[in-house]
């Protein structure tokens, strides 16, 4: 018998096994081996239906796609000077997918970058604590106003002077983007050349923190077209992402920059790139879609003409307000004008000036609340292109629609006289027995200008002669049967009047003019009498804009024709080749015979000839000394709008009911033979227009022929050219 040391194998004592241990043993066996099996599965199963999506998110953490914006086209006048360019700049900007994912480690990174920039880290404990300590009931009134005007509540705090906003900083913006995150927020914009180099060379400790150079829209002729070009600002909404754009773009607000967005801004480039754990770029994956650059603009716009014709137009402002008004002898508060200069044979503006006028380089990188808010809120609408956008009663000018109407139409040949005693008084057609419910018009020669031609009648703008064209007149022997507003209304259409003509820019508006049928859809009246006499001479319901004032005198000089207006003369691509050539675009021709609408441009031509309303008032002649003969239309409209009621503008009278403000007008081409431009010149409570619109019409055809003050300094040895 064997022994195990010093015990025999039979005496030891072996223990005997639990039943109940060796049946757990087995349970859990199995549950690991099932669970085992479970994740075998698992990633079998994963392998085989999501392999390649997951290949794809491994690839995403070590591959991004950059957008290549292109630049921006450039905006120039008729002869290639530039009006809107790109600027190089450079913006230092956080990108949040390669930001450290540890909190303390990004927060390092903010505090880091916010020494660098001055740009905060976060300011909403401070923000805060602005709102408390300022006065609530203020807070509360402000808040109702910015709601009324649909501005930000916490900028109109800050313009009001209540709640300084302070800067958006660090940990807002990486909020704000956070939802995308390969796109780059601008945390501080245009920063210094030498700050861009010292982030750059920090960046091995500034992961997710690039600077990128960026241009940024300048335009060099600055308020002097800044109606007209406009200026950029932030996407204004959401839908434009679906465009194509990212969130931190900027794109054009107003003017061409806004009408001709699309071709401004060209097709985004794309490259897909390596990156490493700190976000900084590896190297390129394949190759690089190129952006495509914007589209060059060309106007029709003359870049010198137009700054001359802005500074007669505030010259002749200026003196407005400290002359005193011949009605009434007090000074008149003139703070709006508009000029247009056309080419009558194209349609082409060549200068077109609006008053008031701001700087679109404030607009560059941001929208500066207390700035835009000023202009926002001025009562003349100085970020408004009135030019193309107001809409004004046209007074006396339009009478040329209604002599070329009443010529048409066998109202009156050329040379029949009518009678202006001063005032006739209509009897309403409804009620011709009632003397109370009479109408008395007055002429503004209150003694009457006697026997009127068509030609005396629109060289002295009698009002008389043509009431009595408008709605007729059967008094004294003297039988006028008179267009009526129907009549009226579709020749005033073919001039361009109540319609919009299609110039490029998406607020133009169509003026007014109105019918019976107009009437009685908007105002629920029907149409009276002393209504057609209004509208005649350009009042009551008729409205227009300067442009429109402007194209009526164009179709007139081009012996009936309305052009399309047009502010581009053509678009190349960023080479140079052309893309677009905007030839001329007839809209459509009055069906007034061209022996009619030569009656009406001699009337206009003796407008401008002594005895006439465009000289007889005047210290001086037209251009006809410096070869130049012109034709001219003054007009003083009565108006009573919103601006006049709060300042007290409209005055009752005993005689005429109410004593009613008047804008200044005038429209006219030259040269009479062969013109080459048609202006108007519009002052918003600017008195006659004899008096006012008259001579910046003068100045500025002086300025476009060069001649007068405006001819170029004869070198010694030359001799003065001709106009």
């Amino acid at each position: 018998m064997s022994r195990i040391g010093w015990e025999r194998v039979e005496d030891i004592d072996v223990p005997q096994e639990d039943p109940g241990i060796r049946a757990r043993l087995y349970f859990f066996r199995i549950v690991i081996i099932a669970l085992f099996a479970v994740l075998v599965y698992r990633v079998y199963a994963l392998q085989q239906t999501r392999g390649e999506e997951f290949q794809l998110r491994a690839a995403d953490n070590q591959l991004a796609t950059l957008l290549i914006t292109p630049p921006r086209g450039a905006i120039f006048d008729r002869n290639g000077q530039p009006l809107a360019v790109n600027l190089p700049s450079f913006n230092v900007t956080i990108t949040p997918a390669f930001l450290p994912r540890n909190p303390a480690e990004r927060l390092a990174v903010f505090e880091r970058l916010s020494l660098l920039t001055g740009v905060p880290v976060t300011n909403t404990v401070e923000q805060d604590a602005l709102r408390a300590a300022a006065d609530q009931e203020l807070i509360g009134a402000y808040s109702r106003l910015a709601q009324l005007y649909n501005a930000p509540v916490d900028t109109t705090l800050d313009a009001a002077g209540l709640v300084p906003l302070l800067p958006e900083s660090i940990t807002a913006i990486y909020e704000k983007f956070s939802f995308n995150q390969y796109n780059p927020a601008v945390v501080r914009a245009n920063v210094p050349l030498t700050l861009a180099i010292e982030i750059e060379q920090q960046s091995l400790f500034l992961p997710g923190v690039r600077v990128i150079a960026e241009p940024v829209r300048h335009y060099p002729s600055g308020e002097y077209t800044a109606h007209l070009i406009g200026y950029m600002g932030p996407l204004p909404n959401l839908t434009w992402l679906d465009r194509g754009y990212q969130r931190d773009d900027r794109v054009g607000w107003a003017g061409l920059e806004y009408f001709s967005e699309a071709e401004l801004a060209g097709v985004k480039g794309e490259r897909r790139i390596e990156v490493d754990w700190t976000g900084r770029e590896v190297r390129q994956v394949g190759l690089a879609r190129e952006p495509v650059p914007g589209q060059n603009l060309y106007l029709t716009i003359d870049l010198d003409l137009q700054i001359q014709v802005h500074e007669i137009l505030t010259r002749l402002m200026d003196l407005r307000r400290v002359t005193r008004d011949s009605f009434d002898g007090e000074l008149k508060e003139t703070e709006h004008g508009v000029v247009i200069v056309l080419n009558p044979n194209t349609g082409e503006v060549l200068a077109m000036v609006n008053i008031p006028t701001f700087d679109n380089n404030r607009f560059a990188t941001e929208v500066p609340v207390d700035y835009y808010l000023g202009l926002a809120r001025n009562d003349y609408r100085p970020l408004v292109n009135n030019a193309i956008s107001g809409e004004y009663p046209p007074g006396s000018t339009f009478k040329l629609v209604t002599a070329a109407a009443a010529l048409q139409e066998g109202i009156v040949s050329p040379f029949r006289y009518l009678f202006d005693p001063g005032t006739i008084t209509i009897a309403n057609q409804f009620a011709p027995n009632d003397p109370g419910r009479a109408q008395t018009f007055y002429c503004w020669l209150r003694e009457g200008h006697g026997l009127m031609n068509m030609f005396s009648g629109m060289a002295n703008s009698c009002n008389v002669y043509f009431y009595k064209l408008a709605g007729g007149f059967n008094q004294d022997n003297e039988f006028v049967t008179g267009l009526g507003i129907d009549v009226l209304a579709r020749y005033a259409n073919e001039f361009g009047f109540g319609r919009r003509q299609g110039i490029e820019s998406f607020l133009e508006s169509p003026g007014n003019m109105p019918t019976q049928a107009w009437k009685r859809r908007v105002h629920n009246e029907p149409w009276s009498t002393g209504d057609d006499y209004n509208a005649g001479v350009g009042q009551g319901f008729v409205t227009s804009t300067p442009m429109q004032q402007a194209q009526m005198a164009a179709v007139i000089a081009s012996g009936g024709f309305l052009y399309r207006p047009t502010f581009i003369h053509h678009i190349t691509d960023g080479d140079g080749n052309m893309v677009r050539d905007f030839a001329p675009e007839v809209l459509n021709s009055i069906s007034v015979a061209p022996e009619f609408i030569d009656v009406v441009a001699e009337g206009m031509r003796l407008v401008n000839q002594e005895g006439g309303t465009g000289a007889s008032l005047l210290n001086f002649d037209w251009l006809d000394e410096f070869g130049v003969t012109s034709a001219g239309k003054t007009g003083t409209a009565e108006f009573c709008d919103q601006i006049a009621i709060r300042r007290g503008w409209c005055r009752p009278d005993d005689l005429q009911g109410t004593i009613r403000p008047t804008h200044s007008w005038f429209v006219g081409y030259a040269p009479f033979e062969e013109p080459e431009i048609a202006v108007v010149a519009f002052l918003y409570n600017g008195g006659e227009g004899s008096l006012w619109a008259a001579p910046i019409t003068r100045e500025v055809m002086a300025a476009y022929f060069k001649v007068d003050r405006y001819a170029p300094a004869i070198e010694p040895g030359q001799t003065a050219a001709a106009p």
